[in-house]
């Protein structure tokens, strides 16, 4: 049996994680292709990858299989072609995201095209967007069952669309709490909601030991640069440890389109010497950053648009890697973060008790290593990624050989051979 894994770009910096989920799946014994739905294009890819290359179906912004495998489904079931259009029809939330979807549309049906016949026994795909939408699209052309992983409480889509995405679901793996309550909201059954934690691999993140203060100490920040990060806050809540005499470095890591808005906010207060933009950089440089912090910073908010975080991956990083956190009281930071154990949490959208928090781990050396062991310790016990990914393969094999077995028995296997779903 064969997973399809879709992925928006590969290898995509950005989702390192989800690579790292893959790459350990198939030495489970999974066997899985990974489907791009578009090309990575200017976008800087992740390093060390390089073993999952063989197993990729690289995308193209236009390719003569979109083209092959429209005219095929239009002649074999327009009437698929056409329920896939309805679902285009309610997925664009605004006008100019109507070529957006019809893209994701085409590049499903190139997916869909090129694995009719492969054997593909379950389409997996992460997070409520693009990949979920491009599931969606493949059940529908192949009759094919899709599972989800959903990492965040935030979809792009009318709510109608997002009810589909998770209805239609064979089961769907949510990585929080509030994920899980999400879906639960929204009337997913229990029982097709598995809460199975995101994790790290802990030989990439040993923790350290007899770490020295930098001179001066510094603040990282990790993540894109978008609204919901809230780096806009870490900005002034820097600004006000220079105003209480505290010397650091601000470190901030990451790219996107608040980074004009951030260098502006810089500049505005005075910061233009403490606190660097470094943008992207690969895990393995980012890794080097986690031991020469003195603490990691999670500001994350509720966006104007109402976008927020999941779990961010960084988090866990960190806490493994022994640097100690303080995030805000928003997303699914709080799963993570225990307040005075192992971090400070802080409400979100407040520069003040966000500033206050890292000046007490700046200046207390015995409550940071006491964060370090417990951060450590509660990433082993709850945040390991060959626990997920055992987790994960024991799903996909459970529910994949249930559906097998249920459309033996409803094609009648007792007195003629099953019939394939897919079209040849």
């Amino acid at each position: 049996m064969k997973v399809l894994h879709l992925v928006s770009t590969f290898p995509p910096l950005t989702h390192t994680f989800v690579l790292r989920e893959i790459s350990l799946l198939r030495k489970t014994g999974l066997e899985i292709a990974i489907g791009e739905l578009r090309p990575l294009h200017r976008n800087r890819a992740a390093e060390g990858f390089e073993e999952l290359n063989p197993f990729v179906i690289r995308a193209s912004w236009f390719s003569l299989d979109m083209v092959r495998g429209l005219a095929f489904f239009i002649l074999r079931s327009p009437s698929r072609v056409l329920k896939c259009l309805r679902v285009v029809l309610g997925a664009f939330s605004r006008l100019q995201y109507l070529t957006r979807v019809i893209y994701i549309l085409l590049s499903s049906i190139r997916l869909a095209y090129r694995f009719r016949s492969a054997g593909i026994g379950l389409v997996q795909a992460d997070f409520l967007h693009t990949e979920a939408l491009a599931a969606r699209f493949i059940k529908i052309l192949l009759g094919l069952p899709y599972a989800l992983t959903v990492y965040t409480v935030f979809a792009h889509y009318p709510q109608k669309v997002v009810d589909g995405l998770v209805q239609e679901a064979l089961f769907l793996v949510a990585d929080t709490m509030q994920v899980k309550k999400l879906l639960e909201a929204m009337g997913v059954p229990p029982q097709r909601i598995h809460l199975v934690r995101n994790g790290v691999n802990m030989d990439e993140f040993p923790q350290r030991r007899g770490h020295e203060i930098s001179a001066p100490p510094i603040i990282l920040g990790v993540g894109s640069l978008y609204a919901k990060k809230g780096f806009h806050v870490l900005l002034s809540a820097c600004a006000l440890l220079r105003q209480h005499g505290i010397e650091f470095r601000c470190v901030i890591i990451g790219d996107g389109y608040e980074r004009k808005r951030l260098e502006g906010l810089i500049r505005e207060l005075g910061l233009a010497g403490s606190v660097e933009l470094l943008g992207y950089l690969s895990l393995s440089e980012l890794r080097e950053w986690y031991y020469r912090a003195t603490v990691l910073a999670m500001p994350s908010v509720v966006s104007p648009e109402g976008e927020t975080d999941g779990l961010p991956t960084v988090v866990i990083e960190a806490l493994a890697s022994g640097l100690p956190v303080v995030g805000t009281e928003t997303a699914g930071i709080p799963e993570a973060i225990r307040d005075g154990l192992n971090g400070f949490l802080v409400p979100a959208d407040a520069p003040e008790p966000l500033a206050d928090r890292i000046q007490t781990l700046l200046e207390r050396q015995d409550l940071r290593e006491s964060f370090a062991s417990q951060g450590r310790r509660l990433i082993e016990q709850g945040f390991n990624l060959e626990r997920k990914v055992e987790r994960l393969r024991d799903l996909i094999r459970a529910h994949t050989t249930q559906t097998h077995l249920s459309c033996l028995i409803g094609s009648g296997a007792d007195s003629k051979p099953s019939r394939r779903t897919v079209l040849s």
